[in-house]
């Protein structure tokens, strides 16, 4: 079934979300979604599932401006039409990338919202957890994701999920019966996703947030008398604070999530993961970010060599830091991670570049068409293979040839010749 990306519906007046309220914990309409039987010492009458309760709403709402909008139709509605539709079924919660707070956060939500519909989830990471914070955001919540290893059994699963990425592609292959349950997103999509349910909002700084409104205006919302309540609140409340820098990108609907998730996030545990000494090796990289910065008008640049895998989350926090020196507004730090790929990260507050765009102009598609680079409003990372250039048993030569490269795309981009006496300067810079 093919789902469009629908942005359509409007805020709720406070009447209409006063009657959704009352109608999700209400305990003549509240049965447990996982048996469609009443809670405990609630009446012992019929009581309807979730997915019929949709059916049963006033279909025709007004928002704060009197006009008139489908209930039935709205995102929170539509993603539980979709987990009705796979009860009893297993789910796959993929999260790409490296893991951090949004997507950790988002992937636990639904895993949550799936169990109340008899689903059997697991939700499983391609990439180490490398970034402190998130570590620590792991370990200190407990959390239960299993790392891909090639022995992982993916046969028997009938849905998959992903949540805070561009497209739902994934690096391993699935079974060709195993559907797209579910894709949620804040990022600007590549290409066309089909799936159960699909919601993309660039107008969110997370998908956090997006998560938060499901929660606020769907029938299952957290009820406050759990510690797995508590917890999954906690890892959202994180990843808008992650994803929204802090709410200095954050939006409506992030800010109404985070009111609504601030009734239940432990604020010590909140704490502790949010501040998150900084790791000796990242101030060690940001030390060399600083010693190798080249500095073109208002564009900062910085290669800083070999990077262990376990470091690479270092890499944009060199970005983040060097972004606070004056007279500079975009900034762009990389170095070559695990002998593999070279990655970097962008930084900006100019107001005219879109990282993105920007990132997809300099560094293009693979044969696939996949892209090596992408973003959104502020920042932006990149990743590209080295392939048969990493079997080059001389580094320092390998490094010179990467940073002249790479140097020489951003040149080109924003419009400047290299210097002159480039090659004295890679030579002195070993990686």
């Amino acid at each position: 079934m093919k789902s469009k990306n629908d942005n359509k519906s409007k805020p709720m007046s406070p009447t209409v979300k006063a009657s959704v309220k009352a109608t999700a914990s209400s305990p003549a309409a509240r049965p447990n979604p996982a048996t469609n039987a009443p809670m405990r010492g609630m009446s012992r009458s019929p009581q309807p599932n979730p997915a019929m309760q949709i059916k049963q709403q006033q279909p025709i709402q007004q928002n704060d401006s009197g006009e008139e909008f489908d209930l039935q139709n709205t995102p929170a509605y539509r993603l539980h039409q979709a987990l009705a539709k796979a009860r009893g079924k297993k789910l796959l919660i993929c999260i790409k990338g490296y893991p951090d707070p949004d997507n950790i956060g988002t992937s636990l939500c639904l895993q949550w919202l799936a169990r109340h519909y008899d689903i059997n989830t697991t939700i499983i990471h391609f990439e180490a957890i490398s970034h402190h914070e998130n570590r620590a955001l792991v370990k200190k919540l407990d959390l239960d994701m299993i790392e891909y290893e090639n022995n992982f059994d993916v046969s028997g699963f009938d849905y998959f999920a992903v949540n805070d990425s561009q497209n739902p592609d994934l690096p391993i292959k699935l079974p060709a019966d195993c559907k797209l349950l579910a894709f949620v997103d804040h990022h600007k999509t590549l290409g066309t996703v089909e799936g159960e349910f699909v919601d993309i909002r660039e107008s969110s700084g997370s998908t956090s947030g997006i998560y938060g409104e499901y929660l606020i205006e769907g029938p299952i919302n957290f009820r406050g008398n759990s510690v797995e309540e508590s917890r999954i609140a906690t890892a959202l409340m994180h990843g808008i604070r992650s994803d929204t820098d802090n709410f200095v990108n954050a939006q409506p609907i992030d800010y109404r999530a985070s009111e609504y998730f601030a009734q239940f996030v432990d604020k010590d545990l909140l704490s502790l993961i949010s501040h998150q000494s900084i790791p000796a090796k990242t101030m060690d990289l940001t030390q060399i970010a600083l010693q190798r910065k080249d500095i073109r008008g208002t564009f900062m640049f910085s290669g800083v060599g070999f990077v262990r895998d376990e470091d690479r989350d270092g890499i944009g926090q060199c970005a983040d830091y060097l972004l606070h020196r004056e007279g500079i507004d975009t900034v762009v730090v990389y170095g070559v991670v695990g002998n593999q790929f070279i990655d970097g990260s962008l930084r900006t507050k100019s107001h005219t570049l879109d990282p993105d765009k920007w990132l997809k102009d300099v560094f293009g598609a693979d044969e696939g068409g996949k892209y090596y680079g992408g973003g959104r409003k502020d920042k932006g990372g990149f990743q590209i293979p080295i392939g048969v250039f990493a079997r080059c048993n001389d580094r320092e030569l390998l490094w010179i040839l990467i940073k002249k490269t790479i140097d020489e795309l951003f040149y080109q981009k924003i419009g400047i010749e290299e210097d002159a006496n480039i090659d004295s300067d890679l030579a002195s810079q070993k990686g």
